[in-house]
């Protein structure tokens, strides 16, 4: 292509395109990004690069990869982003109103067995919020608004986030009735079929206590998540680890070891640092770290 011509300016739409299509490798990940059809994703960028007089992507058969000129714009739009969110954070932090939505993500243990009785009361208090529960096992980016609050079950809480380890949790060991029947109720540990995690999820405690206490060949199922291998426990396919507050839930499921804690790893609940002083926030904050708090021999499995 010639040379840019100087009088064309992208428009911040066309920025987000290219940071979408960047982050994605594909016009099909940079549409579902944006909201938009792949259709106008391929026009949007056709266009811009013909204004430009300049290649913004190298082209292959399933993904795009940005060129020098490219890698310009996207890290233009990219500081242009942070600016943008880091102004919108600002000002929600400044926010008194006991109203709005706030997004909040979480995993799927926590999302789905331990939050919705906590949450039932909430709108009642505050009438005027309303939250938009996010279940996802990676921690999103609070920096980008992904999410406004982050509760979690971890070690500690990234650096770049503030918050509190509201309680430690404890898991076990837990078989479903029908597999006990089947297996005998006697057998030793390491005798079991074992249900396991698999590298994704490395880092769980579950994971940790399997390495040092059963042989690896006796893990013949690995799942990416903790519910996966809920249900898997639940079809009697093998003895899985599980949170107490999980497992000691489920009628149909037998404890088989003490509970056990792993060092520091607990349920934090955290959000940005320009947020913390949002009242809707605070609110949430407050309201869902003291009825977290209030389960801790649940969760210790006591």
């Amino acid at each position: 292509m010639s040379q840019p011509n100087p009088d064309e300016h992208p428009s911040w739409d066309d920025l987000r395109c290219v940071l979408a299509i960047a982050r994605g490798g594909s016009l099909g990940a940079a549409a579902q990004q944006l909201g938009l059809n792949h259709s106008s994703v391929y026009r949007r960028l056709d266009a811009l690069e013909a204004r430009l007089r300049v290649r913004l992507f190298e082209r292959g058969r399933t993904s795009y990869r940005l060129t020098i000129e490219g890698e310009l714009m996207a890290d233009a739009a990219q500081r242009m982003e942070a600016e943008a969110l880091a102004a919108h954070r600002r000002v929600l932090g400044r926010d008194l109103r006991l109203s709005g939505t706030i997004r909040v993500s979480t995993t799927d243990m926590l999302g789905l067995h331990l939050l919705p009785p906590l949450l039932r009361e909430f709108p009642q208090r505050y009438p005027e919020i309303e939250i938009e529960l996010s279940i996802n096992n990676r921690l999103i980016d609070l920096t980008r608004r992904d999410a406004d609050v982050a509760i979690r079950a971890a070690d500690k809480a990234p650096d770049h986030l503030i918050g509190r380890r509201i309680s430690k949790t404890a898991s076990a060991a837990y078989a479903d009735r029908a597999y006990l029947k089947r297996a005998g109720r006697r057998r030793a540990l390491a005798e079991h079929e074992w249900l396991a995690l698999d590298d994704s999820m490395a880092h769980a405690p579950q994971a940790r206590w399997l390495r040092e206490h059963v042989p690896q060949a006796r893990c013949h199922f690995r799942f990416d998540s903790l519910e996966a291998l809920l249900q898997g426990v639940r079809a009697a396919l093998g003895v899985g680890v599980l949170p107490c507050f999980v497992g000691d839930a489920d009628r149909g499921l037998t404890r088989l070891t003490p509970p056990e804690t792993a060092g520091e790893f607990g349920i934090w609940v955290l959000t940005h640092p320009d947020l913390r002083r949002s009242a809707r926030i605070r609110a949430f904050v407050n309201e869902i770290g003291t009825l977290i708090a209030a389960r801790e021999r649940h969760l210790l499995g006591a």
